[in-house]
Parts: C-alpha cells; structure tokens; sequence
C-alpha cells in the first residue's frame, strides 16, 4: 500500500512540476540530433519524442485530439522503441485504464478498457478497420491509438469501454534499408529485415521480415513467429492508394497458467515455473492480413475515403486441461483436449470528410457507411476424457500424450457469423475558438446465427447435419447517438464533456444460448481536462459507464447455457501525462483508478456489488528516457520505469466466495547506442524486462468452478539485445 500510494504522488507531482516548468519554459528544442520529430505516414499524428499531437486515425474526422470530447491515447513511435514490446498489451501498459483479460491459453488479444472487454468484443483495429482477435502487435506495427469509453457510433458493435487502433507502417519515397538482429536469454534470436523506397510514377513499396525463435520463460514450451509484410503505395496530387499484406506463422505453448485452489484460497506451493500440463501443450496458427485503402481529394477541405480489410487466424491447439489439484496427495487431474479454429473477418468503409461553414460557425463533418462480415468456424473440441494417471505437482513425468483427432469424439463443429451494416454521421461545430461541440448518429443493423453441425457424432466432417439447437438465429437495429463538447480556457488547456452509447449482440458458438438474447447496450458519461504545449501532453478524466442485458455462462459443463444476468457498471478515474521534460528527458506515466461492479444479478446474487473479477482498482506506471548526449563516438540513450498492478479478486463459479491475487511491481530498463560505422547508421540497444523476476498475475485465463480458478501468469525476467544497421 505505500508503494502504491508513493508511484500515485510521484506521477502525480511529477505531472504538476512539468506544467510548472511548461509555464516558464514555452518551447522544447526539437532540432538536436537526440530528438527526431516524425510524422506519421498517412495519417495527422505528429510526434516529438514521447509525445503525440495532431489528428488520430481513430477519431475518423480527422480531429486535432486536443479538439476531440473523448480521451484518446497515443504511443509514439519512439516510445514503443525504447519499450520494446512484444505483445499489444505489453505496450498498452503505457496507457491508462487498459488491462489483460482472458487471452485463452495466449491464443488471443485481449484487452479489457475501463473494466470492459474481452478476446471477441470486436475492439481491436487494424489503420482504422476490423482486426480480429488474432495478435495483431508484429514487426509492421508502428503506433498504437486508444479511444475510451463507446465507441459505437463511429465503429458500430463495439464493448463500452473503448478501441484499440493498431497503425502500420507504410511505404516511403525516401529510400531506406534496415538489417537487424536479436539476442537473449531463454535462447532467443532473431532477424528482422525493413526495405522501403520509391519505384517511380508515384508508386512506393515496403518490405518488412521479422523471425524470432526462444525457449518459453517456463520449464518448457518453444516460441516460434516468422512475420512476412508486403506493401505497395500509389499517389499523386489528388489520390493516395495503399494495399498491405501481412502474414505470421505462429507457435507458442498455450499456457494457462497456474490454478488457485478454493478449497485452500491459495495457489500451489510450487515453483511458478513449473508447468503442470504437458509439453504438447501448444498452438499453431497461421494469420493473414489483406489492407486496401484509397484517399481522393475532391476539392479544398473535402476527401473520400474507402477501404477493405481481411483478416483471417488460423488455428489449432493441444492442451491437457487440469480440472482438479489435490493438495494432500500432490497430484493434479488432467483432461486432454484438442480443438481447430478458422476466424475470418471482412470489413468496408466508404466515408466523406470535410469542412464547411454557416455563418461564423466552421464546421469539421464525416459520414459514412460500414459493413462487416465475421465469421468464427471452431472444429470439435476433442476431449480424450481424464488421462490414465494423476500427475506428481512435485516430481512431475510428462509422457505428452498425443491423440490424433481424427479419432476422438467431437462435441460437434460450431460455427456463427455476424453481419453488421452501419450508416453514420458526425459534425464538429467551432462555435468560437474557445468552444467545440460535436454530436454523431448511427443505425446499425445485424444479423446473426450460432449453430453446429453433426451434433455428439464421432468423426464428424464439416457440413454434416446443420443445425442451430440451442443457439441464436437473430437479426435486428440499433439507433445510437453520442455528443460532447470542448471548450479552451488558453490554447494550452482545454476541458471536457461526452455522453456516448455502445451496442452490441450477443451469441455463442461454444456455449449454447437460451433463445435469441436482447443486446448487450452500454452509455457513458465522461468528463476531463487537456492539456498541451509544444513538449508534452496531459489528460484527466473521469468516467461512469454503465451497460445492461448483461449475459453469462449459468451451470457448468455440458449443462451450461448462456443468459442474461444483469446491469454492469464502470467508474473511475485516469490520468496521463506524455512528452519531453526537457530535449533530453522523455516521460510516459500514467495513473488509473477504476471501480467495476455488479449492480443486478438474477442468477448469482452473489455477485452484486462485487469488483468485476480481473480487474485491478489501482494502476499505473511511470517510464523515463534520458539522451546522455552525443560523443565523438556516437549517441547514449537511458531509460526505465515501472508499472504496478494493483490487487484484483478472483471468484469461484457461483461467486460465494472471492479470492484476493496480490498486487505486483515490475521494473523494466533500456540502454542504447547510436553511432556510425563506415558511415552507416549502427544502433545497438539492451532492454531488460521485470528486472527483478516478480511473480505477477494479469488476469484470470478460463472459466472458474467450484474448485479452480485458472490465473494467468506474468512474463519472466527477460533481456534483449538488438542491433540494427541502415542502408
């Protein structure tokens, strides 16, 4: 608790010295040779060291996000370089509010925002388009927008607690070639490859390679990711046309993590290292990424824009499931079970962007439409039953079963889509200079279907016997509506005000659905303050969301069926603060609080009242990069930080009882030289990840019963050498 209270009063104080500084100090440096100010391809988003300005891609209207009602988040692109990050939540932890949810064994993205989210709510983008749940965070990956609380207007079905906008990098006319390799414990290597340069006419293309190969951070499993990324850019005065390709092989241990034991309320007194299933627990996938996009100015102030994504996450995976840990005779009980997944998801955009006036009043106007077409097409889970002996939590002898599926009973193949079709328009009035107003409209419409094939057949083949017992065959509308406003005190420091609505469907392809449900819908209300100047930027915000027609899982097993349970409700408080203290001294920090709860339950009554199992009250993180200088050898860079991650609570299946997972510290620090040799760029740089190995758990990772809670496990200490050459 005094850590807690001591990293909340650091970022705090450290927030108000900047601004204090800020006054007095009116322009930070950006021309040394330490401090690149980059812009964005193809997009408004300028960057000076840590901190972001301009327009978000995610805002849709081309916004300065200083002018935008909302919170919306920003990673530069220098940031995730110093960090490092290796998956999209690890470089989210630099945002506020954000946490893990259950990722199922490291087979998805999973991003709680403000208490609310998960591995299928529709959240993440890709340059302002569907992604799907695939890991989406590679080599291609060059900032990383967040836009808090519904984003359903903008973006259609949508969780309340926000989006997630990954931007890619893009083709460049400058030539450019990058060679670079990777070192580490646990046996890691890698090497990366990013060529890009103009091809005349106005044509530009990008290449970008990335392999990495290491032993897990545990007593076994391999990680194993190959990235190929083409891409190819046309312009000229009035047209821009990008098309992208991405494609990722994938092998990592599908790991659960560990289990906490309600009959003891603790976890097994054994050494987090030690796996507990087998070593063929593991997922291999395959992604594909299709990115088309064109940009047509058709006079001063007005552009439309159109585009199409397709994403597809191949996949199967092993796991020996545990479903029991007896702590008296030290063994666990496992099940074997095996399962193949094909998610596809298509989506379009055609909106027109641009400005006009009535009278003194400027006007910033988008519209559009957006359709989308998800499909999630899961084989038979395979369940071989209990394996033949219990397994030694001690002394523990792996025999990795290995059982084709061809030979084991599917539980049948399950397959939904959802199509959605959206019409929307948003405008920005400029009432004064002082005083913004923006309100936006959307009709959705979906429809919807969750069925199986062949249902209890062994051997069954895809197509036999269609059927949707059970499960959901619905399609229906949603009118949604959203307004804020901003008004400036200075041109530094502004506030802020926005309600805003979310919607969205529910079905399940595992578990079956008691009837057609009514539509999860949510509505928020959120007020802030902005600040910014020419070195760094600051957010405050305080938010209240609330969603109804909240659905869960009630009984267990096979007798398992979805239903509505309940109103939820989210409220808290963020803060951020990014950008140079200095030309020299860089900080990103953030604080979140955020109180989630049950407010009806009519299954568990159990759980009114409750923090939302997962996620933490308290957050935060403070990381800083200090340029040393340059020498007559080249250039010193230095940096760290730390993150905590509050207590959470973790219930049993009917929430009668609650287990407390400890809060964590994780510290992370880099080094970097920058130099040249024969008269190429040469950089060189360490980073090193929870420095002192602390045990952490980010969320639950599966379905809790009366006697396990599977928990997710925290990363090892880890250390990364990179180095890089440019052409």
């Amino acid at each position: 608790m005094n850590f807690k209270l001591s990293l909340i009063s650091t970022a705090l104080l450290t927030s108000f010295s900047i601004s204090t500084f800020a006054e007095t100090e009116q322009t930070v440096d950006t021309n040394t040779e330490t401090l690149e100010q980059i812009n964005v391809q193809d997009t408004g988003i300028k960057q000076n060291g840590y901190q972001t300005t301009g327009t978000s891609v995610v805002s849709k209207a081309e916004l300065p996000v200083f002018d935008t009602p909302n919170t919306v988040n920003i990673l530069s692109t220098k940031l995730l370089e110093d960090r490092k990050p290796e998956s999209l939540i690890d470089a989210l932890y630099n945002v506020s509010g954000v946490s893990q949810a259950n990722t199922l064994g490291g087979m998805f993205d999973s991003i709680q925002k403000r208490g609310f989210g998960g591995n299928r709510d529709n959240s993440i983008m890709r340059n302002g388009l569907q992604a799907g749940p695939a890991k989406n965070f590679s080599a291609t990956t060059e900032t990383v927008e967040v836009l808090k609380g519904p984003a359903s207007v903008l973006y259609g079905i949508q969780d309340p607690g926000g989006v997630v906008n990954i931007i890619t990098k893009k083709p460049q006319q400058t030539p450019r070639y990058v060679v670079g390799g990777t070192l580490g414990n646990h046996s890691l290597w890698g090497t990366q490859l990013d060529f890009t340069g103009g091809l005349g006419n106005g044509f530009a293309y990008r290449f970008i390679y990335d392999k990495q190969e290491k032993d897990y951070w545990r007593n076994f499993g391999k990680v194993k990711n190959t990235t190929y990324a083409p891409s190819l850019s046309w312009e000229n005065d009035k047209t821009k046309v990008l098309l992208s390709y991405e494609h990722k092989d994938i092998l990592e241990p599908f790991d659960r993590g560990t289990n906490l034991l309600t009959a003891t309320n603790a976890l097994p007194d054994i050494p987090v290292s030690r796996r507990l299933d087998e070593p063929n627990n593991e997922t291999t996938a395959k992604t594909d990424n299709i990115d088309f996009k064109i940009e047509h100015k058709l006079s001063d102030g007005w552009k439309l824009n159109a585009g199409y994504s397709y994403a597809r996450y191949k996949y199967f995976y092993d796991q020996a499931r545990i479903t029991n840990i007896n702590v008296k005779t030290r063994t666990a009980r496992r099940a074997i079970e095996q399962q193949q997944g094909d998610q596809r998801v298509h989506s379009g955009t055609l909106n027109i962007v641009g400005e006009f006036g009535i009278g003194d009043i400027a006007n910033r106007f988008v519209a559009g439409i957006d359709a989308m077409r998800n499909i999630r097409d899961l084989g038979p889970i395979y369940n071989q039953g209990i394996m033949n002996s219990d397994i030694n939590i001690d002394h523990p002898n792996y025999t990795s079963p290995v059982a084709e599926h061809k030979n084991g009973n599917g539980n049948a193949y399950q397959y939904n889509y959802l199509k959605t079709v959206g019409v929307y328009i948003q405008d920005t009035a400029y009432f004064t200079d002082n005083f913004i107003m923006t309100g936006g409209l959307r009709y959705e419409y979906f429809d919807q279907f969750a069925g199986r094939y062949c249902l209890n057949a062994a051997n069954c083949k895809k197509g036999q016997n269609l059927t949707k017992t059970g499960n959901t065959d619905q399609h229906d509308g949603k009118l949604l509506y959203q307004l804020g406003a901003v008004y400036k005190f200075t041109p530094h420091i502004a506030t802020f005000a926005n309600y805003s609505e979310s919607f969205r469907p529910q079905m399940s392809v595992a578990t079956p659905v008691s009837g057609d449900l009514k539509p999860e819908q949510g509505k928020s209300f959120e007020i802030g303050a902005k600040y910014e100047n020419s070195g760094f930027n600051a957010t405050l915000a305080l938010f209240n969301i609330s969603k109804r027609n909240v659905a869960e899982a009630v009984g267990s097993g096979s007798n398992a069926q979805l239903n509505i349970v309940g109103k939820q409700r989210s409220r808290g408080v963020e803060f951020d603060l990014n950008g140079q203290i200095t030309d020299s001294l860089s900080v990103a920090a953030n604080y979140t609080y955020t109180k989630v709860k049950s407010l009806e339950n009519e299954r568990y009554p159990d759980a009114v009242n409750q923090q939302l199992s997962g996620v933490p009250k308290h957050q935060a993180s403070l990381f800083l990069a200090y340029n040393v200088g340059e020498f007559d050898f080249g250039n010193i860079r230095v940096g760290g930080g730390a993150r905590y991650l509050g207590s959470w609570h973790a219930y049993n299946s009917d929430y009668t009882k609650a287990y407390k997972l400890p809060y964590a510290v994780v510290y992370d620090a880099f080094i970097a030289y920058d130099t040249k040799i024969s008269g190429k760029k040469v950089s060189f740089q360490l980073n090193g990840k929870n420095l002192t190995d602390k045990t952490y758990y980010p969320s639950t990772s599966g379905n809790a019963t009366n006697t396990l809670i599977p928990v997710a496990l925290g990363y090892g200490r880890e250390f990364i050498f990179n180095t890089k050459v440019e052409f």
